[in-house]
């Protein structure tokens, strides 16, 4: 299994720019043949509080992305806004290599104003259980008790954080770690950029692989 997490550079609202830029740094990942290509959260529109117009994509994203899935055999993980009846979720999807979604997590950890998910769910693939959360997740007691009970092989985290700093720090590291090693599994997470960054843990916490800024992260276990 191959993995292959993409720090994407994202704009607020521009979704023709970020469309190129996923496009691009999927073709990146491509060179490395990997199974599983993860992008950040909301990687496609961004989000600017409380500017929820980047849902009305949802479809056109979708059918794009699992375009792009079916054509290159790849499991594809990354974060958009779906709309919902009057309000949006922030959520992540995984696309199988058929192109077809076979994974939805809704974000728990969510403000006023969003829609928020009230459970964790896996998906079967050839390499084991595969389950999602999404960034603030990784620190809900709720999403510890579900994955817990769900006890996947693999967690991936879209993640789209930008701390007062400016960079990620080794205290945002280490309360990574010490919430992987809560939850007992393999854990793969990946920030939109800037300040992006990229990291894999071990189901004990310790850190095996980073990236930094926008490079690119590849996995083989």
């Amino acid at each position: 299994m191959k993995v292959a997490l993409i720090p994407m550079r994202v704009e607020d609202g521009n979704f023709g720019t970020n469309w190129k830029e996923f496009e691009r740094r999927f073709k990146e990942a491509l060179q490395y043949s990997p199974d599983f290509i993860v992008f950040p959260e909301y990687c496609l529109t961004g989000f600017r509080e409380w500017d929820f117009s980047g849902a009305k994509l949802y479809d056109e994203i979708v059918k794009r992305v699992s375009t792009l899935a079916k054509n290159n055999a790849v499991y594809v993980i990354f974060g958009l806004l779906e709309p919902y009846k009057s309000c949006v979720y922030n959520s992540a999807l995984l696309i199988n290599r058929e192109g077809e979604v076979i994974l939805r997590h809704r974000k728990f950890q969510e403000p006023m104003k969003f829609c928020t998910g009230n459970t964790v769910k896996t998906a079967k693939t050839e390499f084991g259980k595969v389950a999602i959360i999404i960034c603030g997740d990784l620190y809900n007691k709720r999403i510890a008790k579900w994955i817990r009970k769900k006890k996947p092989d693999f967690l991936f985290v879209p993640m789209e954080y930008s701390p007062e700093s400016g960079k990620i720090s080794e205290e945002d590291l280490k309360a990574m770690s010490e919430r992987v090693k809560l939850l007992s599994v393999k854990t793969f997470i990946v920030n939109s950029y800037p300040p992006g960054g990229a990291w894999v843990f071990d189901e004990s916490g310790n850190l095996l692989r980073k990236s930094s800024g926008d490079k690119l992260l590849i996995f083989d276990i």
